[in-house]
């Protein structure tokens, strides 16, 4: 006899912040890729982002912002049934 288990989910939580002094970016695209379908979020006001009911495995990030650069790519690994928390840092371009 086969016992069909329910597949268990993992939520992403996280934010973008301004790379040298932390303050929250609102309004950045979050791009999320390495699962069956690419997805995507818009930081809120306090410049979070969730990515619900993802399956375990390893992801990478990308985010956006008009006036920020990203530096890399940050890779995150999603564990069924547990919730991953991160940050990702953009650095505002500087014009001379």
């Amino acid at each position: 006899m086969t016992t069909q288990q329910t597949p268990q989910f993992s939520n992403l939580v996280g934010t973008v912040l301004g790379q040298a002094d932390g303050v929250p970016l609102p309004g950045a695209t979050v791009r999320l890729t390495g699962g069956a379908v690419p997805q995507m979020q818009v930081a809120d006001a306090q410049g979070q982002f969730r990515f619900p009911d993802l399956h375990s495995g390893t992801y990478q990030l990308k985010a956006e912002l008009e006036g920020y650069s990203m530096l890399g790519h940050p890779k995150v690994v999603l564990n069924a049934g547990r919730d991953t928390e991160t940050e990702i840092r953009l650095s505002a371009n500087i014009q001379a």
